[in-house]
């Protein structure tokens, strides 16, 4: 841990408190401290946080590095801290963007974020001439950013208005990712012969007939890529297999005395669509573990339809 700081505090630089007066709230956090009264160094010290005083922030870091009992308790206190170096760093200050990354890297006051780490690594390089630049950034502690990324597992409900009960299972990655989606209308009825809008094709039987119904099968298992594009934000390409059946029913009579003789279902070919399903969708996670997105999908780019789907990333 003694490394840890070492290491923290050749980053952000030094402080020269020998020729900085300690405020009389930084004197009592340091009395605290040297009685070991953590509680009481707390309470000191976040007085100096609500004047972004980079002395108390510093002070308070160091607490949570050194006491993980502590954390918990403090994480509303850190988040404050990380508010304060946010708007310091916001006026190119470039100590302020050093504690920065740290705390964006490790979490600290808030979600790790390799992002935003990179993001200020980025802005302290332009800041910093080479001469002036804050020592060894890539011997600092192991970022997240090193470590193996895992995978999130994403399952989701997806509707369309011509399919309403789908299903979407997904892994992503730190920037990719891939999914698998099923969807329908739980409509499976057979047909037994094709029409279209002049009739039943072939009809031969010695009866007429009354189309007096319809209803439509909608199926479709589709798969493709995920891409991260900002931590909130991704993007899903897919293809795969879809249809959608337009069937209508018809009633057949005797041309003798008009008796029903034989019920039907048949395909309408000329409003049915099956083949290729293309589809497209972007994804906006609103929280850690909730996320809904909106699209589109098409069937042979003939047949057209929106997505709108909404789920859970573990």
């Amino acid at each position: 841990m003694s490394r840890f700081l070492l290491l923290l505090f050749l980053i952000i630089g030094p402080l020269n408190l020998s020729a900085q007066r300690l405020t009389e709230y930084n004197e009592k956090g340091n009395e605290a401290l040297s009685r070991n009264d953590l509680a009481d160094a707390k309470m000191w010290f976040e007085e100096g946080v609500s004047f972004c005083d980079s002395y108390s922030i510093d002070k308070l870091t160091t607490i949570w590095i050194e006491n993980e009992q502590f954390r918990i308790p403090m994480r509303s206190l850190m988040t404050k801290c990380l508010n304060c170096l946010n708007i310091k760093a916001t006026e190119n200050d470039t100590a302020s963007i050093a504690r920065l990354i740290l705390y964006y890297e490790h979490g600290i006051g808030t979600p790790e974020s390799p992002e935003l780490a990179n993001y200020w690594e980025e802005q302290l390089s332009k800041l910093s001439k080479p001469e002036e630049q804050l020592p060894a950034l890539e011997k600092r502690l192991p970022s997240p950013k090193e470590k193996p990324t895992p995978l999130n597992l994403i399952i989701g409900y997806n509707f369309t208005p011509s399919a309403p009960y789908g299903i979407t299972f997904g892994l992503l990655g730190k920037r990719w990712g891939g999914y698998l989606r099923l969807k329908s209308n739980m409509t499976f009825g057979k047909t037994t012969v094709d029409c279209n809008e002049s009739g039943i094709l072939n009809y031969t039987e010695g009866a007429y007939y009354k189309f007096d119904r319809e209803r439509i099968s909608r199926f479709g298992i589709t798969g493709g890529l995920i891409v991260k594009i900002l931590p909130w934000l991704s993007a899903s390409v897919g293809v795969g297999y879809g249809e959608r059946e337009l069937q209508w029913h018809a009633t057949a009579y005797s041309y003798s005395n008009n008796s029903l003789t034989t019920e039907l279902w048949c395909e309408n070919v000329t409003g049915s669509y099956k083949g290729i399903e293309t589809e497209a969708d972007a994804i906006v996670k609103v929280s850690k573990n909730f996320y809904f997105s909106v699209g589109c999908n098409s069937i042979n780019l003939e047949f057209a339809d929106l997505n709108a789907g909404i789920g859970l990333i573990f």
